[in-house]
């Protein structure tokens, strides 16, 4: 995620065309997510008895969603994943490495009862377990990756 951004110039970072996301908002809305989930699953770290409450709508989404391994385009981003208007990219880039810092961690510490029935809700997937928050995340860090290199491209000519 983080490759396309070495050696952005500082201008552009804030730049975008009319409507779409600037290369900081595009991280900023990254490192909410990755933040975020890190946060809660830390919390639920230690309950045992959680079931996954997916509606059967989500278990057909997430199956391919990360099965199939692309990320739709097009979709909304959650008003609690929303850049603010002006990110700063030293913070945000910061929440990112210390979010993914975090998944790891879990990824390393916990069993693998743990990994596989502690839950966070996606808002369109349902309940995603630590593997498949993973998976989302690679994904979805794809997707944006190549929307920041479309940004870059954009602004070499603009």
């Amino acid at each position: 995620m983080l490759q396309p951004l070495r050696d952005l110039d500082e201008e552009w970072w804030h730049r975008a065309p009319e409507g779409k996301w600037t290369i900081a908002q595009i991280l900023e809305h990254m490192s909410i997510g990755v933040d975020l989930v890190a946060t809660l699953l830390g919390i639920r770290a230690d309950k045992t008895n959680m079931r996954r409450r997916s509606k059967p709508y989500q278990s057909v989404l997430r199956h391919l969603l990360l099965g199939v391994g692309r990320h739709p385009g097009g979709l909304k981003a959650p008003e609690a994943s929303r850049p603010s208007d002006h990110p700063d990219p030293e913070l945000i880039t910061a929440q990112f490495r210390m979010g993914v810092e975090r998944l790891k961690e879990y990824d390393d510490m916990w069993t693998d009862e743990q990994k596989e029935n502690v839950f966070v809700a996606h808002p369109l997937l349902g309940d995603l377990n630590l593997p498949e928050w993973a998976r989302f995340h690679y994904l979805h860090c794809r997707h944006h990756v190549e929307q920041i290199k479309w940004r870059r491209r954009w602004l070499e000519v603009h």
